[in-house]
């Protein structure tokens, strides 16, 4: 008898306390005032149901849509969808106010980097360490090294010659491929070859599973309670832990590799055992970094982290942009046309020394072209979602008018944003003129609100690397071939549809990706033919 009162005296507390806290986050929460999804007043399981099914991105927008421009969608997170709010969260003179939200931490293994890390002085002199390595200066240096795969690439995708005939493809999977050997060979200076090998290919598929848990954890922690994603994501585990084991032995190999090149592995090709080689990737010049600051470098595990999270995001955000590219040039033939023309030009225009060969340097005049890739970022950002700050000043921050008190979490949804009419004119429409108009203040609006890298302080270092990547690939396909959307069915594969039964991806003019920390997607399947005499 005496245990059953003091059970029962426990759940009739435990109940209390629920109904308490309910109260509490329905009516006398700091945010309680702001609009949002009934369930995301007590819980981000909503959130993370989304970020599961990969459509958070549009579940954010649609929010917008119905309950204004501020947002609440969880418990203590408030989603901004305005030009002054992202000014004030991300912006370089008030983003130091806040820190990465706390969620952030469930995407560190061993240890954390730059982009788990979640800010203060440790977050600054990590930046100021890995700023050296993607550097203007070093990006210049990494090209050569890119036109070795991206000549490749092209060599792939455009048959030997217009009589044998159209190469038809499915650019999701080649630029996936494409873009880890960019960035394997441009951090690690590895050779995998995914381009020509099927051997390392489950690489990329196990990044974008693992990422499904990922993204899910992001939004709701919680589920790591009694190890409940064990059971719910068990192929993402899977695929979690085949990543690891492959990104251990590269660590091995990289570490153990001598001067002469002499280590096993991807390491022992010739294209790659020379030392001048190896001392221009992103793993050796992490080595002899220093703050400039402190004076201090990294040790060797901040440099496997760092050097680890480039190769997950890089290869995964850059293959996501370049797809969407493509996709949007060949469903936009005005848009292609007009693109081609220029590359082609400056073509004519460069040193005819180097032959069917476009620097960056060649392709800067390209203004179209750039417009074109801003314009594909801007319809499908690679990372939707929003990068929510924690407010961590006393007595809070001011974001676009609104209060928010310190420990609470505030941000704005990339493509949120991006599809906002009051800074774009018909924001579906795939334009890239509106980069272009001589009306200065329609560009200045645009611009404001183009974030596909995030802003400020905690904007995403490798930028610069990711346009290179970008603009030396789609400036080659244009230089080299044509393509245009394969015959019957698969012409369709990637754009929208009202038979997706999901509200706001039904435009067949879009790109559909899954927003799983980074964009999953499939298609375009193009055609591809090679132009003659170039």
């Amino acid at each position: 008898m005496h245990y059953s009162f003091i059970l029962a005296g426990a759940g009739v507390s435990i109940l209390l306390y629920l109904i308490a806290r309910v109260v509490y986050l329905a009516f006398f929460h700091p945010l309680a005032k702001y609009p949002g999804p009934f369930l995301s007043k007590f819980t981000c399981a909503r959130a993370s149901f989304y970020a599961w099914r990969g459509d958070i991105h549009i579940d954010i927008w649609r929010c917008h849509e119905k309950y204004g421009d501020y947002m609440r969608y969880g418990p203590n997170q408030l989603y901004v969808n305005t030009e002054k709010g992202l000014r004030d969260i991300y912006g370089p003179t008030t983003s130091n106010k806040f820190l990465k939200s706390s969620h952030y931490e469930v995407m560190s293994h061993q240890a954390a980097n730059t982009f788990t890390h979640r800010g203060g002085k440790e977050h600054l002199r990590r930046r100021r360490i890995m700023s050296q390595a993607v550097s203007t200066k070093a990006q210049l240096e990494y090209e050569p090294r890119l036109m070795t795969h991206i000549q490749k690439f092209c060599d792939l995708v455009l048959p030997p010659s217009t009589s044998e005939g159209i190469a038809t493809m499915n650019m999701a999977e080649w630029c996936n491929y494409l873009a880890f050997d960019l960035m394997t060979d441009v951090v690690f200076g590895a050779r995998y070859n995914l381009l020509g090998d099927k051997k390392f290919r489950y690489v990329p598929e196990m990044i974008e599973k693992s990422n499904v848990r990922v993204s899910s954890l992001v939004q709701f922690p919680g589920l790591t309670w009694m190890r409940l994603d064990k059971h719910l994501f068990q192929e993402a585990i899977y695929a979690r832990n085949r990543f690891l084991k492959f990104v251990f032995r590269l660590l091995h190999d990289r570490k153990a590799l001598s001067h002469d090149g002499t280590a096993c592995g991807v390491f022992k090709k010739p294209s790659i055992t020379a030392q001048s080689s190896l001392s221009f990737d992103v793993y050796s010049r992490l080595q002899d970094a220093q703050d400039p600051v402190t004076g201090e470098g990294f040790g060797h595990d901040e440099i496997a982290s760092e050097s680890t999270t480039l190769i997950v995001a890089g290869s995964d955000t850059s293959a996501c942009a370049m797809a969407s590219i493509l996709f949007y040039l060949a469903n936009n033939p005005s848009a292609y046309t007009r693109a081609a023309a220029e590359v082609r030009a400056a073509a004519a225009a460069r040193d005819a020394s180097r032959p069917g060969h476009l620097s960056v340097a060649d392709l800067a005049g390209c203004t179209y072209l750039r417009a074109c890739i801003d314009e594909a970022l801007r319809m499908s950002p690679p990372v939707g979602t929003g990068l929510m700050r924690e407010v961590v000043t006393p007595g809070g921050m001011v974001v676009d008018g609104q209060v928010v008190p310190a420990g609470c979490e505030v941000g704005v949804g990339t493509y949120a944003i991006h599809h906002s009419a009051r800074a774009f004119d018909d924001p579906f429409v795939y334009r890239p003129e509106r980069w272009l108009t001589p009306d200065e203040e329609e560009v200045r609006r645009a611009r404001a609100c183009f974030v596909p890298f995030s802003a400020g302080i905690r904007s995403c270092l490798g930028k610069g690397l990711a346009y290179t990547e970008m603009t030396l690939t789609i400036g080659h396909l244009l230089l080299l071939g044509d393509f245009k959307l394969a015959d019957g069915e698969l012409a369709t594969v990637g754009r929208g549809s009202k038979s997706f039964g999901v509200e706001g991806r039904h435009r067949e003019g879009e790109y559909q990706l899954y927003d799983h920390i980074a964009g999953q997607k499939n298609g375009p399947w193009l055609q591809f033919t090679r132009r003659v005499n170039v």
